[in-house]
């Protein structure tokens, strides 16, 4: 609901997602360190000129074993906040029934990064679970 009265009031907000290649590696990184545990974490970022534009993680306090992973939220109103993140522990990369609940409450796009933590197990889902496309930007022009 709060998603469509933002639509409303602003327009279409976005087409096109980037994450700066930076907060990929963070990413890996921390899955890396946490396996077999499941990491979780908000992203961060931006709407520019229709490009939602993914620039860091926002960590909090987690708690998480081998199956899931739990964010005690505490974030300002402010904080840039644009969705979630979180590493599956098993090479699916697809959202589980309890990822599609917490999808639809917090941001507009929820990345997961499956084992083995490459840049080929990583997939955007939208705040209903639909795939969605992006591009990392490396900085490099």
């Amino acid at each position: 609901m709060l998603e469509s009265m933002f639509e409303w009031l602003f327009g279409s907000s976005w087409n096109l997602v980037v994450i700066q290649q930076e907060v990929i590696e963070n990413l890996r990184e921390f899955a890396k360190a946490n396996h077999p545990r499941e990491f979780s974490a908000f992203l961060g970022g931006e709407i520019q000129n229709k490009k939602l534009i993914v620039t860091r993680l926002l960590y909090q306090e987690f708690h998480s074993d081998q199956n899931s992973a739990i964010i005690k939220q505490n974030l300002p109103l402010l904080s840039g906040m644009i969705g979630t993140v979180h590493s599956h522990s098993s090479p699916n990369n697809s959202p589980s029934l309890t990822d599609l609940r917490g999808f639809s409450k917090h941001g507009q796009v929820h990345g997961i990064l499956a084992y083995p933590y490459d840049e080929k197990s990583f997939a955007l889902y939208d705040s209903r679970g639909k795939k969605v496309n992006f591009i990392v930007d490396s900085g490099k022009q």
